[in-house]
C-alpha cells in the first residue's frame, strides 16, 4: 500500500470522471479533451464506456491550485459536461507488474524495471527483499522463495536463507576457519550456509573452467571434486 505525497507532503492526487453532453459537438468534445490530458498535471487519462466517458488522474500542487482549477473549468464544462465526479486519492494499492525477464520494484513516482540479469543480489529484510542493481537498492515486499523461483537458476545461486546472488557477481568463494565464504564484486562478503554449500559448489563447478582456473582456491577445487 502506498501513500500518495508531493515532494513537499502537500500535493493532491485527484481522480476526475465525466461524461460528456451528448449534444456536445465532436469539436466541443475534443476541445476539452484535449485541454485535459495534455495539462502538465495530468498523470495519466483513460476513455472508457459505461457511466462515464473519461477518467483522468490529475496531481494538483495544493487545495488552492485545485480550486482555482475547478474554476476555470466551470465554463467548458457548463457546455460541454453532462455529469462529472471528482474523488481524491488517499491511499493506492496497486499489484506488481508480472515480467519474467525482469523484477519491478517500487520508486516513489511508480514502478522500475530492473533486469534480470542486471541484479547483483537479494537480501532479505524481515517481510521485504532489497534488490541490488548496480550501485542501487530498493525495496520490495516479496519473498525470498517466490523470488528465487522467478530469477534464472542458470545465472542465480542461493548462498544463505536471507540472501541470493547473481553467480557473475561472485569473485571468489573460499573455506576459512571451517566455514565457507562468498566474496562480492561490490567488496562485501557473505556466508555460506552449511545446508546451501552443496548447491553453491555444485553451481561453481558447472560453471566452466575458466572459473574454477581462474578465481577459486585449490581447496575450493579439492571440495567440487568429492560432488563428481
Amino acid at each position: 500500500m502506498m501513500k500518495t505525497e508531493g515532494t513537499n507532503g502537500n500535493e493532491i492526487r485527484i481522480i476526475l470522471c465525466i461524461e460528456f453532453d451528448r449534444r456536445a459537438t465532436p469539436s466541443e468534445v475534443a476541445g476539452l479533451k484535449s485541454v485535459l490530458t495534455n495539462s502538465p498535471n495530468c498523470i495519466h487519462s483513460t476513455e472508457v464506456s459505461g457511466g462515464f466517458d473519461l477518467i483522468a488522474e490529475f496531481a494538483a500542487p495544493g487545495i488552492g491550485w485545485y480550486k482555482n482549477w475547478l474554476s476555470e473549468l466551470a465554463e467548458p464544462f457548463a457546455r460541454t459536461v453532462d455529469r462529472y465526479e471528482i474523488n481524491f486519492v488517499f491511499e493506492r494499492s496497486v499489484k506488481r507488474i508480472v515480467d519474467e525477464d525482469a523484477v519491478w520494484v517500487p520508486e516513489k513516482s511508480g514502478f522500475r524495471r530492473i533486469d534480470n540479469m542486471l541484479i547483483d543480489k537479494v537480501v532479505a529484510e524481515g517481510d521485504y527483499v532489497r534488490i541490488y542493481s548496480q550501485g542501487q537498492s530498493w525495496m520490495l515486499h516479496e519473498t525470498m522463495k517466490s523470488l528465487s523461483q522467478q530469477l534464472p537458476p542458470a545465472d542465480f545461486v542461493r548462498i544463505h536463507r536471507s540472501m541470493i546472488v547473481r553467480f557473475r557477481f561472485i569473485s571468489r568463494v573460499a573455506r576459512e576457519d571451517g566455514h565457507w565464504t562468498a566474496y562480492l564484486l561490490d567488496g562485501t562478503q557473505a556466508p555460506v550456509a552449511r545446508s546451501h554449500v552443496g548447491q553453491t559448489l555444485e553451481v561453481v563447478r558447472s560453471r566452466g573452467r575458466a572459473f574454477r582456473e581462474v578465481a577459486l582456491p585449490v581447496t575450493l577445487q579439492h571440495e567440487m571434486l568429492k560432488l563428481q
